[in-house]
């Protein structure tokens, strides 16, 4: 396996050089994604607390709206009102959420739909639109599903679509969700790995 600490500290290590000299992050964005996706995809130990996945996808859409160069109305997604508990990795959540609206952007798509609800007993996190030509979107989804002890589901031909059941994981420690600000003051939270090269604003 490789050692993805080193890999990591190193990547630190050049965009804190870049960011002394007063550079923007440059080339270390889309290498810290694919070791990021690379990490993500590995096995991991059950997480000790509940991931709140309409929180996680909530703050990474409102983020994505602020931060993409897109007309009003390009990203339409509909989350619930209540907490839904599920057992993964949030960052896992949000990379796979992420990786899809990334596939989107580059397949230029028009329009991209999420839908993130309870259904029944468990959780239904839909997704339309775009397409998956590097294949991390479906391969982060599958494996979030895997995580979460659920199923998921794509569309055979056409557009790129997803549909993925999780169980609830009520009454663990529910961890607290980022805020989407949070997400846009961080030059290197997920929604800036990601979307990197389709923002609106100027790279931090």
């Amino acid at each position: 396996m490789p050692n993805f600490s080193a890999l990591r500290e190193a990547l630190a290590g050049q965009a804190a050089r870049r960011s002394i000299r007063g550079l923007p992050p440059g080339a270390v964005l889309p290498r810290l994604r694919l070791l990021t996706t690379a990490e993500l995809l590995c096995p991991a130990p059950p997480p000790a607390c509940a991931a709140d996945l309409r929180a996680e996808v909530e703050a990474v859409c409102l983020a994505a709206q602020r931060m993409l160069r897109r007309r009003d109305g390009w990203l339409r997604f509909v989350c619930g009102a209540d907490a839904l508990p599920v057992l993964a990795r949030p960052a896992l959540a949000q990379a796979a959420v992420l990786a899809w609206l990334r596939g989107a952007l580059l397949a230029g798509a028009e329009e991209v739909s999420l839908v993130c609800a309870g259904q029944g007993d468990g959780v239904r996190l839909s997704l339309s639109g775009g397409a998956d030509p590097q294949g991390d979107a479906a391969a982060l989804l599958e494996h979030l599903a895997r995580e979460a002890g659920g199923t998921a589901l794509f569309l055979a031909h056409g557009a790129f679509g997803a549909a993925l059941r999780l169980p609830r994981a009520d009454g663990l420690p529910l961890r607290t969700a980022p805020r989407a600000e949070e997400l846009l003051a961080d030059r290197y939270a997920l929604p800036r790995l990601y979307l990197d090269g389709f923002c609106a604003e100027p790279e931090l």
